[in-house]
């Protein structure tokens, strides 16, 4: 049997929570919300093709926030990926005989303890410990207390599971070490300043404020799709409800905000941010209510909708438009 000395705090976000546990198990003393932020967590998506749950669906975080904080605290960053789910175990194993915890990312329709009907490929859970005898791996996963159990057979098959973002052949990642972050408001400034970078390129119509621009100009189609219904009541879950920690992810970022003003980045209180990134917590809040109001409408009407829409576009502008500043 081995069992690592778990670092595990309930959190908000399955990344952002599983990122900062291991970031304490090796000596860095970050929250949640400054996680997220180092890892330039923001994101904007519109889809609308491939495999995905309805005739659109909106995505509010970045896909590769991992690789963000890792690289932001100057730590080279790569999922290592498998053939088979034996090679990827004995890995795994490997690296909690070295004392090394991991981050891994998960199907939640083959977590016991989610007992879901539906799959979700990209869920990350961290792993402190397995027991060969009784066939179970120990994880800490986003705001549950505490150790769970996971046999051995269950975790192979939540980690080799595609999606319509994600292709999982047994993605983990467990450094030795991280180094100390002798120089953390240089850090926050060049998190911030990337993630307005990304979210402000139109190279895509698809992602970033050219996504929000592309729903913007497409929301009175969505009366017409036969799944009308569940098209808004997915996005208000994915904005609202499913790990976002309240606004799309903007009000933990609002937080990090605050933080990183007082850890010595003066910039971000004379621009403003906190404040902004507020109010576009409250705008998406609010978008997304409207998305649950709709989606329990017996006919389609997407009027406030479409209205509150407008809101977030205004708000996420003006954010990002102020954040260029602190470059």
């Amino acid at each position: 049997m081995i069992l690592l000395a778990h670092t595990h705090q309930p959190g908000r976000h399955c990344a952002s929570s599983g990122i900062r546990d291991l970031a304490e198990y090796h000596g860095l003393a970050l929250d949640e919300p400054m996680c997220f932020g180092i890892g330039a967590g923001l994101g904007l998506w519109y889809l609308k093709d491939g495999n995905i749950p309805a005739s659109r669906m909106v995505h509010v975080r970045s896909l590769d926030m991992e690789v963000r904080f890792f690289h932001h605290i100057n730590v080279p960053f790569a999922w290592e990926r498998f053939a088979d789910p034996r090679e990827s175990e004995d890995r795994l194993r490997a690296h909690l005989e070295n004392g090394r915890p991991a981050i891994i990312q998960t199907d939640i329709f083959y977590l016991p303890y989610y007992n879901s009907g539906t799959h979700f490929p990209g869920h990350l859970i961290t792993v402190w410990g397995c027991d060969e005898t009784r066939r179970i791996f120990y994880v800490t996963d986003t705001e549950r207390e505490g150790l769970l159990e996971v046999p051995f057979d269950d975790l192979g098959k939540a980690r080799f599971s595609s999606g319509s973002l994600f292709d999982l052949r047994g993605n983990l990642f467990a450094p030795a070490s991280l180094p100390p972050l002798d120089d953390l408001p240089e850090i926050i400034v060049t998190a911030v300043t990337h993630n307005s970078r990304v979210l402000e390129d139109c190279s895509s119509p698809f992602q970033g404020l050219a996504a929000l621009d592309t729903w913007r100009q497409e929301i009175d189609q969505w009366e017409t799709f036969d799944d009308w219904q569940w098209t808004a009541r997915l996005a208000y879950q994915v904005i609202e409800k499913r790990g976002t920690g309240g606004g799309g992810f903007r009000l933990m970022y609002a937080e990090f905000l605050a933080a990183a003003a007082a850890a010595q980045v003066p910039g971000i209180s004379s621009l403003g941010l906190p404040e902004k990134m507020k109010a576009a917590a409250a705008a998406w809040k609010a978008l997304a209510d409207a998305l649950k109001e709709a989606s329990e409408r017996p006919t389609p009407d997407f009027a406030v909708v479409s209205e509150r829409l407008e809101r977030v576009w205004q708000v996420e502008n003006d954010y990002h438009r102020a954040a260029a500043g602190l470059a």
